[in-house]
């Protein structure tokens, strides 16, 4: 069953490139990511785009204020392609069990 992580992220490039980068090396592409920005300035949006493709969506808050997390998993899920997801935070990190335990 293929699902989607949902992370939203603020200003937590550091730690939000360590969970992509656990969710690639136990899972490769085999699920989607849907990578939300609230509003950074520390560069996440264009580390973002810089990943998109066809299993990785990116959307930007496009205010200059942030709108939280709980805003954020809502429109993940609106862009998920997949029908089952989980919700990830930028700050955590994944194990090869994180999926067949969800499930």
């Amino acid at each position: 069953m293929k699902i989607s992580f949902i992370i939203p992220s603020r200003n937590n490039l550091r730690y939000l490139k360590q969970a992509v980068s656990s969710i690639e090396k136990h899972y490769g592409n085999q699920h989607d990511l849907v990578l939300l920005d609230d509003a950074s300035t520390d560069g996440t949006w264009e580390w973002i785009q810089s990943k998109v493709c066809d299993n990785i969506i990116g959307y930007k808050n496009e205010g200059h204020h942030r709108v939280g997390h709980t805003v954020l998993y809502d429109k993940g899920v609106e862009l998920c392609k997949t029908e089952a997801f989980t919700i990830f935070h930028a700050d955590m990190i994944t194990s090869p069990f994180h999926i067949p335990n969800l499930i």
